[in-house]
C-alpha cells in the first residue's frame, strides 16, 4: 500500500488478525455476525473518508490549523449503536464543524444524545458533563427538542427530532453527574 493510498480497515485475507479475533469474541457475546460485519464496513468506510478528505472539508481544516486558539479544545468523537433496524446509527459530537463554504468554527459544543421512544413517552439523554441544571435550557417546538448550556466553559448546543409529537407543559427532566434525562410525554 503506497503512502497515498487509504488505509483498509477490513482486511479479508487476515483473519488471523489477533486483536480483531478478540474483539469479535467479546462482542460475539452480545451482536449477531451480520451486525458485527455492519460495524466493519463503515468503520472502513469513514477510515476512507478520512484519509481521502471526504469527511472533512479540507479548506476547514487548514484554517483551523492557521488559528487552532480560536476554538480550544477541539472535540469530536462518534457513537455507534444498532438500531431497531438491526443497522449501526452513528452519531457525531463535539465542536460543531462548519458545514457551509466561509462558515467559522464557534466554541459550540453538540453534545452526544441519546432518544428513547416508549410506548407513551419519548426519553431524551444528553451527555453534559460539567454543567449545573440551572444552567440548562430545553424547548420544545413541534417534533424538534432544543438543548442550550449558557456555561461559558461548556457550550453546548443540540437540536434533536422527536419520533412523535409530545406534551412540553409535562416534560420533566434531571441533571445527575452529567447526564440529563428529559422525559416527554407523548401527545
Amino acid at each position: 500500500m503506497s503512502p497515498d493510498e487509504p488505509y483498509d480497515f477490513h482486511d479479508d485475507d487476515d483473519d488471523d488478525d489477533e486483536p480483531s479475533k478478540e474483539l469479535r469474541r467479546w462482542l460475539g457475546e452480545f451482536l449477531p455476525e451480520e451486525a458485527l460485519k455492519n460495524i466493519e464496513d463503515m468503520m472502513e468506510k469513514m477510515l476512507h473518508q478520512m484519509g481521502d478528505g471526504s469527511m472533512f472539508d479540507q479548506r476547514f481544516i487548514e484554517e483551523f490549523m492557521k488559528n487552532p486558539h480560536e476554538v480550544n479544545p477541539f472535540v469530536f468523537g462518534f457513537s455507534v449503536r444498532i438500531g431497531p433496524d438491526g443497522k449501526p446509527v452513528i452519531q457525531k459530537f463535539g465542536n460543531k464543524i462548519p458545514e457551509q463554504p466561509g462558515e467559522r468554527m464557534t466554541p459550540r459544543f453538540e453534545p452526544l444524545v441519546d432518544v428513547i421512544d416508549e410506548k407513551e413517552e419519548v426519553i431524551v439523554v444528553a451527555d453534559l458533563p460539567g454543567v449545573e441544571k440551572d444552567q440548562v435550557k430545553v424547548s420544545v417546538r413541534g417534533k424538534i427538542l432544543t438543548l442550550d448550556v449558557n456555561n461559558p466553559d461548556r457550550p453546548y448546543h443540540r437540536e434533536v427530532e422527536l419520533p412523535a409529537k409530545v406534551k412540553k407543559d409535562e416534560a420533566k427532566s434531571a441533571l445527575r453527574n452529567g447526564v440529563l434525562e428529559v422525559r416527554l410525554k407523548k401527545a
